[in-house]
């Protein structure tokens, strides 16, 4: 079910991945928020989105009349445990660095999709690209700030675990483009949060982690934060990718540390300086270049 790429299209996608990128933005402060080990939040978190699509899932056709094929199955499973995987690599860097910090780490997916594409499929990108490429994430590690990415042991693992997390993120990158072929945006934000869930589930019960129960006040929340940027982001996100080319869709999701670390300015005390809003503008100039210069 590939949607047909016109102007209006790409135009809509883009207001999607920029609204979604948003909403994404407002993860970290909810993780810090709430306090909690970083598997056990990433797995409510999944768990409250997986169920509040549920009923959107079922009630909302496929949009195509043919049954998503053995293979879209298979891309859409690995898709969902590789988000997983994410969410609770992401979520467990939180625990130990700086919101600013994790969002960029994670956010060096387009690094890799990048090169699996160079590497092993054979693309061929413009020589601004890469330029374009690297503008955006020197912008970027400028927005964070190089003091958030000291070298304590604490922080430095926090650092490690994030890029590790940036990794997954790509991966996943790379399993929607193919699973959304055979599923709209709402059903496969669906499958993802109940597989991923499905999956965490273990590894959090295996690790004994259930035998610390959330207060009251942290599962809201965490719901809001899967009301936010689990379901409504996600969907948002997931239709973009759909739609954009995937170098371009993926690049755009650098602007999540912008918008994490303004946010950790006014509410975590994780105050900007002049050259964090230099590198926020330098960021997305590098957004522009790759969004003009990429291709499909």
């Amino acid at each position: 079910m590939r949607i047909p790429l016109t102007n209006k299209t790409i135009r809509n996608g883009f207001i999607s991945i920029a609204a979604g990128v948003a909403l994404l933005g407002t993860g970290p402060i909810f993780v810090k928020t709430v306090n909690a080990n970083g598997l056990v939040v990433g797995f409510y978190r999944m768990l409250f989105g997986g169920l509040l699509l549920t009923l959107p899932a079922i009630l909302q056709p496929n949009g195509s009349a043919e049954k998503p094929s053995r293979e879209g199955w298979l891309w859409a499973i690995g898709g969902a445990l590789i988000y997983g995987l994410n969410i609770a690599l992401w979520c467990t860097a939180l625990n130990f660095t700086t919101a600013s910090a994790v969002t960029l780490l994670d956010t060096t997916a387009p690094i890799w999709v990048g090169l699996f594409g160079f590497i092993f499929l054979g693309k061929r990108y413009p020589v601004i690209y890469w330029v374009g490429l690297t503008i955006t994430l020197i912008g970027a590690a400028m927005t964070v700030g190089l003091n958030s990415l000291g070298v304590g042991s604490a922080q430095l693992k926090g650092n490690l675990i994030a890029l590790a997390s940036g990794f997954t993120y790509g991966a996943y990158i790379i399993f929607t483009r193919k699973a959304r072929a055979s599923f709209n945006a709402v059903k496969y934000s669906w499958l993802v949060g109940i597989i991923g869930a499905a999956g965490l589930f273990f590894v959090v019960l295996f690790s004994g982690l259930f035998s610390q129960p959330l207060p009251l006040q942290s599962m809201i929340l965490i719901a809001l934060m899967a009301l936010t940027s689990q379901v409504i982001a996600w969907v948002l996100v997931n239709h973009a990718l759909g739609v954009l080319p995937q170098s371009a869709g993926s690049v755009a999701l650098v602007g999540q540390p912008i918008v994490t670390t303004l946010l950790g300015a006014l509410i975590l005390g994780e105050y900007i300086t002049w050259l964090q809003g230099l590198g926020g503008l330098i960021c997305l100039s590098g957004i522009l270049i790759v969004q003009l210069t990429s291709r499909a």
